[in-house]
């Protein structure tokens, strides 16, 4: 049994990689011109590298018997597509080109050969907090989805697990890539019961649901992303009724979450507004400044990554300043030296 077993995903293996390898990309080209299509983006360049992808194994300890892990670089989702990016550190550290070219990609989320759709915390639909800006004026990259602390949470579609580790605001988080280029994210876990660089199926499980780090809210921290940008799950997901609203994604470069403004908020006085021909001439607010140094203050919803892409310094830099580690929760209201 147990060789018949490894026969199947052997096969399964063999079927993503000659899928990956565009050889089945002939039954895409049916679909309308205008849009691009990505889901078999081919990774011919990928292929040439066969360095041995290291797979971090300094987890919590867990059996995991015969789980099957990536050992070469084409066996990466998207690979070529995401210019060769594969971190198993950060969520998102760098800016991708996306190729839009005036166009919307056409994204399949499920192939014939593909297992189904699986919703990531079954029997659990209640959305507590919905993807986009907040009464607050704060920007949630996400979902977050009621279920009870301990519940088994499943990755969506089939992919190869990214990144799984404790990651700031984020708590416990799994990273997966699939291989229609999408990622998922899955936060406020109390377990993570996967490391990066395992395969995955659809429905498989990745970890079990915990707390929001911040309110203690007994939940489920959902994001969707495509090559480091998030945008909105609900375009393709029936929250209501826990699947596919279709099995196309039409993705527009305004659907994702492209360079967001936060605002600024200065500890200093800010200055009377000037008055001239009747109008008036604001000072925009600046970060705190103590001598060369210059401050940022922390909003709610902040992170170390979107601090670092606000000011464009390199996230490693940004906490080198402020002695601090990947690991570390920041709070509102606290100083994050900049400069």
């Amino acid at each position: 049994m147990k060789e018949k077993e490894k026969d199947i995903r052997a096969g399964k293996r063999l079927i993503q990689k000659l899928l990956l390898t565009g050889i089945f990309s002939a039954a895409l080209l049916s679909l309308r011109a205008q849009a691009v299509d990505i889901s078999l983006h081919s990774l011919v360049a990928a292929q040439k590298d066969t360095a041995v992808v290291s797979v971090l194994q300094d987890m919590d300890d867990m059996e995991l018997g015969d789980k099957d892990f990536i050992q070469e670089t084409y066996q990466i989702p998207g690979y070529s597509l995401y210019d060769q990016y594969w971190d198993t550190e950060h969520i998102c550290s760098r800016r991708l080109a996306i190729p839009f070219g005036g166009n919307p990609l056409r994204i399949i989320l499920v192939q014939s050969n593909n297992n189904p759709f699986f919703y990531p915390c079954i029997g659990n639909n209640t959305v507590v907090a919905a993807y986009g800006m907040t009464k607050g004026g704060n920007f949630h990259p996400g979902v977050d989805i009621a279920v009870k602390e301990g519940s088994p949470v499943k990755c969506c579609f089939d992919g190869v697990v990214r990144m799984a580790r404790i990651y700031g605001d984020y708590g416990r988080v799994v990273v997966v890539r699939h291989y229609n280029g999408l990622e998922t994210v899955y936060a406020n876990l109390s377990k993570i019961m996967v490391k990066p660089g395992q395969i995955l199926q659809a429905g498989d499980i990745i970890g079990a649901s915990g707390r929001a780090q911040k309110t203690g809210a007994e939940q489920l921290h959902f994001e969707t992303r495509f090559m480091n940008e998030c945008f909105n799950p609900d375009m393709f997901i029936d929250f209501d009724y826990m699947e596919l609203r279709d099995n196309t994604l039409i993705l527009n470069e305004s659907d994702l979450a492209l360079e967001r403004e936060v605002e600024l908020k200065s500890v200093t006085e800010s200055q009377p507004d000037k008055q001239a021909n009747g109008k008036k001439e604001g000072n925009p607010q600046q970060p705190q400044t103590d001598g060369q140094a210059e401050y940022h203050i922390v909003k709610a919803g902040e992170t170390m990554y979107r601090i670092s892409v606000q000011y464009h310094i390199p996230l490693a830099k940004l906490l080198q300043m402020n002695n601090m580690k990947e690991t570390d929760v920041i709070d509102i209201g606290q100083k994050i030296r900049i400069k």
